[in-house]
């Protein structure tokens, strides 16, 4: 392989992000080496404290391999997020990503390398160019991919037949030009990449047949597909409506209805009582509270996923997010009683009272509970 980079200098960084690949990691990192025999090269494994032990197995790569290293992220969580940050941990001139199942072929990490070195900004190892290949996939998992394909090559700045490629390698200038405009959420960071390239880079596919994975279950969930549609968004609209706004406010319709439902549900507890002033007072605030906790926990795990809390932080948050939410909840029943007062029906003033109080409490909990 070329030798031109300064002694000791480290050629290529090869980045494997990671979640639950222990038996695999056992097998791939011993065959990158191997195919890394005649360049300087780093292999840093990213795992984002995976249940099986990953990163306990990638720390004793690192004892028989010299040049494995391993970043281990404890209350991080996601793809995109672990190889941005692996790429900023690398050394490498040229910095490559690679799946830890088994299903990209290493084989072509020399040939990425080289095309790179031969002056493209990036380098992708592509299914859908001529000569490539998505192997043995069902019918279906080919139409999603398909799908998908076409929806992101509409957004991509540069034209490439595989925008949603997992392995690729980028020259160190490129990335760190991408790398202010880069979104952590995503699950496929070479769209991202290719979306935030400055125009005029040159990009190079070298066609690759994709193999099956080799141990464990696949990540490509409902999440996951949920997460790409989420970065369509925000890559599109969302210059102009934040996604975590119309997350917020989807969640807030969610909560208006089970506000509503919680209503119905004391009312219905309290009997005759819930016709009086009093009875429907009782009725409102167990509502309202319901509510807050219901949006809390899907606010939590969806709408400020990449903040998410935890453990002790989970407890003051929700504290924080009842006292942030406390004058939206003031307002909500302010409302609520005075419609109730002028005879509206009962369900329609708690529904009007819960609207009220939303846009205050979107934005304290984007001050006090969720900080970014």
């Amino acid at each position: 392989m070329p030798g031109d980079a300064p002694p000791g200098r480290v050629e290529l960084s090869v980045i494997l992000p990671t979640y639950n690949e222990a038996a695999n990691l056992r097998e791939l990192v011993p065959e990158i080496v191997e195919i890394l025999r005649d360049v300087r090269h780093e292999v840093i494994v990213v795992d984002d404290d995976s249940p099986d032990g990953t990163w306990r197995v990638a720390e004793e790569l690192g004892e028989d391999f010299a040049d494995v290293r391993v970043l281990r992220r404890v209350g991080r969580r996601g793809l995109a997020s672990a190889v941005i940050e692996g790429f900023l941990a690398a050394k490498g001139r040229v910095l490559a990503v690679a799946d830890a199942d088994g299903q990209h072929d290493l084989h072509r990490l020399p040939d990425l390398l080289g095309a790179v070195k031969d002056g493209a900004g990036l380098a992708l190892a592509s299914r859908y160019a001529p000569g490539g290949s998505v192997g043995e996939w069902d019918e279906r998992r080919y139409a999603m991919s398909r799908f998908a394909t076409r929806l992101a090559q509409r957004l991509c700045r540069i034209p490439v037949a595989d925008p949603m490629s997992g392995f690729f390698a980028i020259s160190r200038p490129s990335f760190v030009a991408a790398l202010p405009h880069l979104n952590p959420m995503g699950f496929k960071i070479l769209l991202d990449l290719l979306v935030h390239l400055p125009p005029g880079t040159t990009v190079r596919e070298i066609p690759v047949r994709f193999g099956a994975r080799r141990h464990g279950a696949s990540k490509l969930s409902r999440r996951v597909q949920l997460q790409f549609l989420e970065y369509i968004y925000d890559v599109t609209l969302g210059r102009w409506v934040p996604l975590t706004l119309v997350k917020y406010c989807v969640v807030g319709g969610l909560g208006v209805i089970v506000n509503a439902a919680a209503f119905l549900a004391v009312s219905a507890l309290l009997g005759p009582m819930a016709h009086t002033l009093r009875g429907f007072a009782i009725a409102v605030l167990a509502a309202i509270e319901v509510a807050i906790i219901f949006n809390f926990l899907l606010n939590n795990v969806w709408t400020f996923r990449l903040t998410r809390l935890s453990g002790s932080r989970l407890i003051v948050g929700f504290l924080l997010y009842n006292a942030a939410c406390a004058l939206g909840a003031l307002a909500n029943f302010s409302v609520s009683g005075f419609l109730f007062s002028r005879a509206w029906p009962r369900v329609a003033a708690v529904v009007v009272g819960a609207l009220v109080g939303a846009g205050w409490n979107y934005t304290m909990s984007r001050l006090a509970t969720w900080r970014q």
